[in-house]
């Protein structure tokens, strides 16, 4: 990222300074729950599930009203404002997801439905970025293109049949490609990727547009960078696992960012730069469990031998107020989007520990269920009744994988 460059190294500095500094002790604010309260919400879910399991049984289920239905849920039971909302349900969201799937099949119609789920967590980022910026929703080639990019490049490197050499002869020859050369690929799937970086280059010529390889690059560099983490007997620091998993975040969500725009602002660049790190913390957050037994190194799963997760969640948290006053300095009148990230990252704080509950201390999982809506012994019984709902989701993604798109 030549253009930025000095704002980046900048950036990095302070957000591994934030960190360090960023306090351990349990947040005393934010909204608590009686158990009243809970028992309200705790019904309004019930009926939720209801619906759920009464479409799922039903040999024609009716989408639209399930749809419906979970919009309600995030209105009533969770509390989203029709603004929130409008961000993640309106027609133009739900068509481009739709034209997302359906595209994604025709250009490979092997593709499985966990790659797909992996590949639109990327996509609603970027839709949610054009959103955000003010430019038309819709999937463009390179959306595709780089959405798709790395459930294909993870296959390779994570496929056990492919050496360690082979998989870094492969990323000098992806960063080649990056680079605009002419690369022959090694096999099936490698063409695949290089005819994806072809469709990037079909919308943003190299000339006029070299940040968005730059950024491209970037996040290439910063995934290789991450594969030292897996399987690495050296000692490695925390502040370096903070570093590396800086890089992957900042990198990913700055190329979604030129990848809408063409180019960014040192405004545009320093928020997507601290929107993408955070994000890629909670994933680590979430995942550290897994990334332990996997034996992949990050702040949060090296430090699992060694006791829970208390200090670092609230940390965690407390880095998350910094992002959210940042958001709020540089965009004052995005009233609307500041409150879904703050209402969205809350409740990955809650589901975080629910899901990982071995991870934290009692005392840690009591004080939290206070600022949960819902008793985490009720969610326990209930986390089964929700597989009707992904069962649903999936059945409506395969209608698109032989099916001409309507706009709803």
């Amino acid at each position: 990222m030549i253009k930025h460059s000095a704002l980046y190294e900048k950036l990095q500095k302070q957000y591994l300074q934030n960190w360090t500094i960023c306090s351990e002790q349990f947040p005393v604010s934010g909204k608590r729950f009686s158990y009243f309260e809970k028992r309200i919400w705790e019904m309004k879910f019930d009926r939720f599930l209801h619906v759920i399991k009464k479409e799922a049984n039903n040999e024609h289920p009716d989408k639209n009203r399930l749809l419906q239905q979970v919009q309600s849920f995030f209105r009533e039971a969770l509390n989203y404002s029709n603004e929130h909302l409008h961000f993640i349900f309106s027609d133009d969201m739900l068509c481009a997801t739709k034209s997302f799937i359906q595209k994604a099949w025709e250009f490979d119609s092997n593709l499985g439905n966990e790659e797909l789920f992996q590949a639109l967590r990327n996509v609603w980022i970027m839709l949610g970025l054009q959103s955000f910026f003010g430019k038309k929703i819709q999937i463009t080639p390179s959306f595709l293109a780089y959405s798709l990019l790395y459930p294909y490049t993870d296959n390779l490197i994570d496929d056990a049949s492919i050496s360690k050499i082979e998989k870094l002869e492969f990323s000098e020859r992806f960063a080649a490609r990056l680079s605009g050369k002419q690369v022959h690929a090694q096999s099936v799937l490698e063409e695949k990727i290089y005819d994806l970086v072809k469709m990037i280059e079909g919308e943003y010529e190299r000339q006029e547009f070299p940040q968005v390889y730059e950024s491209l690059l970037a996040i290439h560099e910063a995934q290789t960078q991450s594969l030292t983490l897996v399987n690495n007997k050296e000692l490695i620091s925390d502040t370096e696992c903070m570093k590396i998993c800086i890089e992957k975040g900042a990198s990913s969500v700055i190329a979604d960012g030129y990848l809408v725009l063409g180019d960014l602002s040192a405004k545009q660049f320093h928020f997507l730069f601290e929107y993408g790190a955070y994000l890629q913390i909670l994933d680590d957050l979430q995942d550290a469990r897994q990334d332990y037994l996997d034996d992949i190194k990050t702040c949060f799963s090296s430090n699992l031998p060694y006791g829970d997760l208390d200090k670092m969640l609230c940390k965690t948290y407390s880095l998350g107020k910094k992002f959210h006053q940042t958001l709020q300095d540089l965009y004052p009148n995005e009233i609307a989007f500041q409150g879904l990230i703050k209402r969205s990252f809350g409740l990955l704080f809650i589901a975080s520990v629910f899901e990982n509950k071995d991870d934290f201390s009692s005392e840690f999982i009591q004080k939290i269920e206070k600022h949960a809506p819902f008793r985490f012994s009720f969610l326990q019984e209930h986390q089964k009744e929700l597989k009707p709902f992904k069962d649903l989701m999936m059945q409506k993604m395969e209608e698109y994988r032989d099916k001409e798109f309507v706009k709803i």
